[in-house]
């Protein structure tokens, strides 16, 4: 269980080839991690992260399946991979796609897809873990959103609803476990370096999986709702919020 400074000993990823989440686990490995459940829909690579996360020290790792896509099956998938270790101190929910602007917005099947992936099937799988955390009378959860989130922007407006709805869902449910033991992180980085991103060309006030990891653990340890990363986004996504939409829309990213 998590100890006085909640440093998590068990860890389930939802996602569990998420560059970002395996960054988490490497900054947990320092202190008390013990036994990691990765799960995901490819079990080949979760395989190869397995062994990577095993590299790290003395971790105890299990595999399970995880599609965000198959809605029928988040709630069974979800509770199994929990029940691989005794108590849960932490679930990473990693789940999520980046998508192609360009060609998704004219494919009503690629939009399902993007927004089953990056937020209905989550938020399913979010609700099971609570379920689940009530039980067992603890628990934390880190839900990997981001700025795309907190502002929509044409550029990229379906992979930004999709996290706007996964944002706002978690947030709700934030407020609706206050004063319980239960807690729920919302972070929100920017364009993050990672094999999901590498095909893309890096941005202004880009981030790394290393620098999200260490925000994301010490959000933990003080008990944070919502974590930016790096924090001066909280400045430019107010600002981009107060611009009157004619002038939005211009705007080139």
């Amino acid at each position: 269980m998590n100890d006085s400074f909640r440093k998590p000993q068990n860890v389930v990823v939802l996602g569990g080839n998420s560059d970002i989440a395996f960054a988490i686990l490497r900054e947990l490995a320092n202190d008390r991690l013990e036994k990691v459940v990765l799960a995901g829909p490819n079990q080949t690579t979760l395989h190869e992260r397995a062994s990577e996360v095993s590299s790290l020290g003395r971790i105890e790792v299990q595999i399970a399946a995880f599609d965000a896509m198959d809605l029928a099956q988040v709630k069974a998938q979800t509770e199994l991979a929990m029940s691989l270790v005794s108590s849960v101190d932490l679930v990473i929910i990693a789940s999520g796609i980046l998508g192609d602007q360009s060609h998704d917005e004219t494919d009503p099947v690629a939009v399902a897809k993007l927004i089953s992936t990056n937020f209905t099937g989550p938020a399913a799988a979010l609700t099971a873990v609570v379920e689940k955390m009530k039980r067992q009378g603890s628990g934390s959860v880190l839900v990997l959103s981001s700025v795309a989130g907190a502002k929509v922007r044409r550029s990229n407006f379906i992979y930004g609803s999709s996290k706007a709805g996964l944002d706002s869902f978690a947030l709700g449910f934030s407020d609706a476990l206050y004063k319980t033991p239960i807690t729920i992180t919302v972070v929100r980085p920017g364009f993050v370096k990672t094999k999901m991103t590498q095909a893309l060309k890096s941005v202004p006030m880009s981030t790394s999986a290393e620098r999200v990891a260490v925000a994301s653990v010490r959000a933990l340890e003080r008990g944070s709702e919502i974590i930016w990363v790096p924090s001066s986004f909280r400045t430019v996504i107010f600002i981009l919020r107060h611009l009157p939409r004619s002038i939005g829309r211009r705007l080139p990213f």
